[in-house]
């Protein structure tokens, strides 16, 4: 979730039929979460986006950082606050409430606290899990690839699980996009079901991931601007989905390399407080 409005942001400029590009952003998210005090993470990703007709991948890795390992990162961009991993002994408190091993929640937690697990030498900073994802259009414009597109996408479990920064489980997804132009406004609307593993000791569910935005070039400038709504399907047994929304701001350089700036709130309680992030793509080769 603390990736989605940059991700949002990327999606509201076209694309060549053809290009590689390198696209990288840094996000920051705090919030207490279900905790019962306030956490944050930031996520450096690097990556590359390569488009060609109606097919499109992209690959990246990211760095993690937070002050505890709280907070894993699962494929589907949704934070998910496991307190801590098996065995680490976190406890809950409120109405109806279960804790699973080492902090992470439980089902019928019915409003309640997380205490995370303390004690636990975390790493502060390390390598997450590498994503990567295939888009292919099925219908619309190639050329500036437009349309709606199938999209496929996974998580590899090659982060240090003990650390916090990733899940220590495969993640797969599967699902439909849709990017058009309307009026000069750029729209763009995805929905993704994802196959989420379960990290030690927790018991999330499979969820739907879902994000839209609208945006558009401001007249006779570089500048644009996009608002987005993204969220998902509850995670956890007794616990709403995370939803939050945002803005962004976008710059077009000269080179055709692009910067944004963007700012989401959570509207959810499981969904970061507040989530800020700067991003960039820069095109490496394109053909028309």
């Amino acid at each position: 979730m603390a990736l989605a409005i940059g991700l949002l942001g990327c999606a509201t400029v076209p694309i060549p039929a053809q290009s590689l590009s390198y696209v990288g952003g840094l996000q920051y998210a705090t919030g207490d979460f279900i905790f019962a005090q306030r956490t944050w993470s930031a996520y450096l990703s690097n990556g590359l986006v390569w488009s060609s007709g109606r097919l499109r991948a992209s690959a990246s890795v990211p760095l993690v950082m937070q002050p505890a390992g709280w907070l894993q990162y699962s494929g589907a961009g949704v934070v998910v606050p496991t307190g801590g991993m098996a065995g680490s002994g976190g406890t809950t408190s409120g109405t109806g409430g279960t804790m699973g091993s080492g902090g992470t929640m439980g089902s019928g937690m019915g409003g309640g606290t997380v205490t995370p697990a303390s004690g636990i030498p975390f790493s502060r900073v390390g390598i997450g899990d590498p994503i990567g994802r295939f888009d292919i259009l099925l219908a619309g414009n190639a050329a500036d690839q437009r349309g709606v597109s199938a999209v496929g996408a996974v998580k590899a479990p090659l982060a240090d699980v003990t650390s916090g920064f990733g899940t220590g489980r495969w993640d797969v997804g599967g699902g439909l996009s849709s990017a058009m132009s309307v009026g000069g406004m750029n729209l763009f609307a995805e929905a993704i079901y994802w196959q989420i593993g379960n990290p030690p000791g927790a018991s999330l569910r499979n969820a739907v991931v879902y994000a839209m935005s609208a945006g558009r070039a401001l007249p006779h400038s570089r500048w644009s601007v996009v608002g987005s709504l993204s969220g998902a399907s509850s995670l956890w047994s007794g616990l709403e989905g995370p939803v939050q929304a945002g803005t962004g701001v976008g710059y077009l350089l000269e080179s055709g390399s692009s910067v944004f700036v963007t700012a989401a709130a959570g509207l959810t309680r499981t969904a970061p407080a507040i989530a800020t992030g700067i991003g960039w793509r820069v095109p490496l080769g394109s053909t028309r």
